[in-house]
């Protein structure tokens, strides 16, 4: 007998449990909301689908990091509606990506132009104004783990493989039109490198050097036996990983 209640019971809290899930909602709402949900009706948009597309935004809406609250925060105009504002922002966003690609792509297609640091651009003057066989000294002021490091989102140095390194070089260095193409080939634990420019062959001489000192730098986790050649137009190097050194 005392099973049989039990079940009972147990049917009656499932039952309570469905209906109150079930029961409908009612809520007293200002005219300003009744306008817009009859607006929605004449559409022929149910209230229930009002109401569930209206927590489910007002859901996603707070889930947003606090991050992008703040900038939101920042830049929303004291009286200005969210949707006015992401309106305004969408479309600058819009505008200043599709600007920025398009000239972009333009100045370095058209004019050649690179996408240049200061440190590199200071390095590069110094070895335009060095003597001809004076190349080395720019060599050792090697901004290209900065660079490294920022693609690969702060991964310590010693946590990144060659293939990362190598893959990084490859986009940014390309990217910022150095080199219009670098080819890369591996076969086992050795790499074939082949960058092509415009300049000339003291242009090869250079980034020969600076990669040289890169890959042959003891804040690295493995050591190499590095070749290469300058030409005209292409510098080519081969890197060969000779053993990786102890994380210690």
């Amino acid at each position: 007998m005392a099973d049989i209640n039990k079940n009972n019971n147990n049917n009656s809290d499932e039952t309570k449990e469905v209906e109150s899930k079930d029961k409908p909602i009612y809520v007293k709402v200002d005219e300003t909301t009744r306008n817009i949900i009859d607006k929605y009706k004449n559409l022929g948009t149910t209230i229930s689908n009002l109401v569930k597309a209206a927590v489910e935004m007002y859901d996603e809406y707070n889930s947003i990091s606090p991050e992008v609250k703040a900038i939101v925060d920042t830049y929303k105009e004291e009286d200005e509606k969210l949707v006015s504002f992401l309106e305004r922002a969408i479309s600058y966003y819009g505008k200043q990506k599709n600007l920025d690609r398009d000239l972009w792509v333009r100045s370095r297609d058209e004019m050649k132009m690179m996408l240049i640091g200061k440190t590199t651009f200071n390095q590069l003057i110094a070895a335009a104004e060095a003597p001809k066989e004076s190349l080395d000294k720019p060599f050792t002021k090697n901004v290209a783990f900065d660079l490294i490091l920022w693609y690969n989102s702060g991964k310590p140095l010693k946590n990144l493989t060659i293939d990362e390194i190598i893959t990084t070089i490859q986009k940014i260095w390309v990217l910022a039109n150095y080199f219009f193409d670098i080819n890369v080939q591996k076969e086992g634990d050795e790499y074939f490198l082949l960058f092509k420019h415009r300049q000339n062959k003291r242009y090869s001489r250079y980034w020969l050097g600076y990669f040289t000192e890169l890959f042959s730098s003891e804040n690295l986790s493995f050591k190499c036996i590095i070749e290469g050649q300058a030409f005209d137009e292409t510098l080519s190097m081969t890197i060969k990983v000779g053993y990786k050194k102890n994380s210690s």
